[in-house]
């Protein structure tokens, strides 16, 4: 591949990731492919139909007999809803007020590009460029309940360079090696209600606390993929743990102790897929995956601060979580593949730590998708996902301080409407 081509097509990824609401379970991102998307990702790692196979498992890049490029784009349009009610329990009186906001979840394109290429018989290579992990969630200055959750954003770019070598045959294996890059920002204010009931003692849209930093974090992956028979190909895959210290500023407008640098401890889950594709002649094959992510890695949000005081924001304690996907591949002629798929998507987070800041939920995909050969070397991929999450309570209590009111507590009880679109498509070539 032309390296000034290869330069470019790096820069704008990199200039191009933004977030997205968490579409996958806590804050993980599956988009990487327009043919995956098709069949909602079911046997992703086992079935290498273009360059973005690389994303999911690098064992499988050997199948390619010439140099592969593939460019995705992904739009996602979330809408996710709260509609609750929040009771401020200020001295003995008690003012409940509604906490209602639509369309918190910001729409969001997701860039992703891969190269690969045979270096022997045995030897390929290759590089990866993609999102694995993003969220933004955004509630107007109205909300009545800033104190819990203002803005969170998560944003992720990794680079992936791969190789996979044939042990036999039917037998390869695949190593990767990633550099992510993150920033973070999470953030909370006092609800204009409060500055009306305290008559101005307590500003509206005063920060509460706003943290916000950046970091690269590095790791693995590793892959297996096998062709048991003429019709099966089955694979395993496994990314690892990435660790990230994301460095930058604590900002407060009621605690001016806390405007200071500081590191917020992020940890993105490590992520490992099981996945088959079976052939059941020239024109039909099936395709299933189970991905499991430990998401118990995520415990808690905690910074630590310049001064060495380390600041609790909020404990997580994320559950590991397991995606069950199906689909089929169906090819209706020389130049045109259609796809369908389903995958129910467990979310990570109990009620009792579900937050309005991650509101994650069980959610249900439906896919469809199709490849259309532009000629004997290009295709083009377009993919349509529906996801519904399944409603969702939440329920909190937050306490603030105050020197002209004491103590505010707040009990919210609340719950989360959540679906999304995710439309994509994806040019391939080989050379």
């Amino acid at each position: 591949m032309n390296k000034t081509l290869l330069l470019r097509t790096s820069v704008c990824i990199a200039l191009g990731t933004v977030s997205a609401s968490s579409l996958a379970a806590g804050f993980q991102v599956n988009e990487h492919s327009a043919n995956g998307l098709g069949r909602a990702f079911a046997g992703q790692a086992a079935t290498p139909e273009n360059a973005s196979i690389l994303a999911t498992n690098p064992a499988a890049i050997s199948q390619f007999d010439e140099a592969e490029f593939s460019f995705a784009l992904n739009y996602i349009m979330p809408n996710v809803d709260i509609k609750g009610d929040v009771v401020t329990t200020v001295g003995d009186a008690q003012i409940p007020l509604e906490a209602n906001e639509d369309d918190i979840a910001e729409s969001a394109v997701i860039p992703s590009a891969f190269y690969t290429r045979p270096i022997n018989e045995k030897v390929s290579v290759g590089l990866g460029v993609f999102a694995n992990y993003g969220l933004a969630t955004d509630y107007s200055d109205s909300f009545n309940a800033l104190h819990f959750a203002d803005r969170a954003e998560v944003i992720t770019m990794t680079i992936n360079p791969a190789v996979s070598y044939s042990l036999t045959d039917t037998l390869d294996i695949g190593l990767g090696l990633s550099a992510t890059y993150a920033e973070a920002e999470i953030g909370t204010a006092t609800p204009q209600a409060i500055g009306a009931i305290s008559q101005g003692a307590v500003p509206g849209n005063a920060t509460i606390l706003r943290l916000e930093g950046d970091d690269w974090g590095y790791g693995w992956n590793v892959g297996v993929f096998w062709q048991a028979s003429e019709q099966t190909d089955i694979a395993l895959s496994y990314r690892a743990e990435t660790k990230l210290d994301l460095e930058g500023d604590v900002e407060s407008d009621l605690i001016p102790a806390l405007n200071q640098g500081g590191a917020l401890g992020l940890n993105l889950a490590a992520i490992a897929e099981f996945a088959v594709n079976h052939r059941i002649d020239e024109k039909w094959s099936v395709q299933a995956s189970a991905n499991h992510t430990e998401w118990s890695t995520f415990d808690k949000l905690e910074a630590e601060l310049e001064s060495g005081m380390d600041l609790l924001i909020k404990q997580e304690d994320f559950e590991n979580t397991w995606r069950l996907s199906v689909g089929a591949t169906y090819v209706y002629s020389d130049e045109l593949t259609l796809r369908a798929g389903y995958a129910y998507d467990e979310g990570a987070v109990s009620f009792a730590h579900r937050s309005l800041s991650i509101p994650d939920t069980d959610r249900h995909w439906v896919t469809v998708g199709a490849t259309y050969q532009l000629n004997e070397d290009s295709t083009i991929d377009a993919g349509y996902a529906y996801l519904k999450g399944r409603d969702a309570n939440v329920s909190q209590q937050r306490a603030l301080q105050t020197e002209a009111l004491g103590t505010v507590v707040s009990d919210l009880t609340a719950t989360e409407h959540a679906s999304a679109h995710i439309f994509s498509v994806q040019y391939n070539t080989r050379f």
